[in-house]
């Protein structure tokens, strides 16, 4: 039975039992290739699908799965007998399919293109990098890898839409010479494999361990930090994501609640979700529930200007939905930290005196996005009259995170494109407490 077939037999079927149905089929494709200490150590080739049906009616929904397009009729019975037991009073809702989607290329198939012989090729070429220089004395892993996903959604309100992206990414750990082993670790991701720099992620995990060696904690105090992009999209992933969920300030769980139009950030910080950014595997033309998505500012000038919606919290508030339905709940296609004019050189001259926050530790288990206060394990590099002169260990950064925004005195043009969607340059921050033990 084809999808078209398996889809039309349920929607005909749920019709005659009044309900309303909703179907989206997922087909997911995954290459990777994994080197431990120069070795094979796993090699993936991987294909999976799957079907999920919601049937809906009076506001409440049910809802079951399959990988198979066969009976249908068993499919419906599973969601429905489901939906016969939710006990909520919360009203849901499916989309309809109007409005106007951004029109996006995801897809470029170039990846796919690739033998594997060019991909041991690149991966082996990391592996080289790395290993040759004198510092280092391990590898431990290499990576690459690319995927593919396919997503088609349709319901009986009209719904019909379907999304194809794909794209590529490398990482790579290594270990430097010193008292104690120093590691660095480094990745990078896009849609087009000319555009995976394999010699500059090797180099930079390379960067990152020699960075290391001989580092030593500093004494307490306040300092101006310089939070490294990557590390400050880690951070605004952790942090900013949860905090702008309309669910969870209906729930009381965030701190922006009613803050709508309130400074909450620096004069020059300016965060938006974009639905299409060049080189991001997280672009999208519609929601998890069929919405189409659309540019927003979340934070202009230092105001918070909006929630994030899916439809369901956007009909709590008379709202239309923004487009940010997600498998997790709530959540942005591409938050943009908009970029400055300084290059990261720059910004480490600019901050004269302080420390480069280059790894942030536990982020879900000492970070609080309820409160914003967090407290984590850190390594960085001390600088001193605009030169990095040193490695830096055994630091704890804490205080909280709207505080960080609002001290946010100089933004980099260094743009960084996480996995969990986040992208963002390197941002100096004025002041915020580390405990050392010197």
């Amino acid at each position: 039975m084809t999808y078209n077939e398996f889809k039309d037999k349920v929607f005909k079927l749920a019709k005659e039992k009044g309900f309303e149905a909703q179907i989206t089929y997922s087909k997911n494709y995954e290459f990777s290739i994994r080197l431990a200490n120069g070795n094979m150590d796993e090699y993936k080739d991987a294909n999976n699908s799957s079907i999920s049906l919601k049937v809906l009616k009076n506001g409440k929904i049910g809802s079951a799965s399959t990988t198979i397009f066969d009976a249908p009729e068993r499919l419906l019975e599973e969601a429905i007998t489901n939906y016969e037991i939710i006990d909520s009073e919360e009203e849901n809702f499916f989309y309809d399919g109007k409005g106007e989607y951004p029109d996006i290329k995801s897809y470029y198939g170039e990846f796919e293109k690739l033998s594997v012989k060019e991909k041991m090729g690149k991966l082996n070429k990391m592996h080289e990098i790395a290993s040759k220089d004198e510092s280092i004395m391990m590898v431990p892993m290499t990576v690459l890898g690319h995927q593919v996903t396919e997503v088609s959604m349709a319901n009986t309100l009209g719904l019909e839409k379907t999304y194809k992206g794909d794209g590529g990414y490398a990482y790579i750990s290594v270990v430097a010479k010193d008292k104690s082993p120093r590691s660095g670790f480094w990745y990078g991701l896009t849609t087009k494999p000319e555009n995976l720099n394999v010699e500059e992620i090797s180099q930079k995990a390379v960067e990152e361990a020699k960075a290391k060696i001989g580092a030593k904690s500093v004494k307490s105090g306040k300092y101006r930090v310089i939070f490294r992009k990557d590390e400050f999209a880690s951070l605004i992933s952790t942090m900013l994501i949860p905090m702008i969920s309309a669910e969870n300030a209906q729930k009381n769980m965030s701190p922006l609640k009613e803050k709508v139009g309130e400074k909450i950030g620096s004069d020059i910080l300016k965060i938006k979700d974009v639905p299409y950014y060049e080189g991001s595997l997280s672009n999208a033309a519609f929601d998890n529930e069929g919405v189409p998505t659309k540019e927003k500012n979340i934070i202009e000038n230092g105001k918070f200007k909006t929630f994030l919606y899916n439809l369901k919290t956007a009909k709590k508030e008379g709202k239309e939905s923004t487009g940010n339905a997600s498998g997790r709940g709530i959540a942005p296609i591409n938050l943009l930290v908009e970029p400055g004019e300084l290059n990261f050189n720059e910004l480490i001259k600019k901050l004269d005196n302080g420390i480069i926050i280059t790894s942030l530790e536990g982020l879900h288990s000492g970070a609080n996005p309820i409160s914003g206060e967090f407290s984590l394990g850190a390594q960085g590099l001390k600088v001193e009259n605009g030169e990095i002169v040193g490695g830096v260990e055994q630091i704890t950064v804490s205080g909280n995170f709207l505080n960080i925004l609002k001290n946010i005195e100089a933004i980099g043009n260094d743009m960084w494109i996480s996995f969990g969607g986040a992208i963002s340059p390197s941002v100096i921050v004025s002041e915020i407490d580390i405990a050392g033990n010197e």
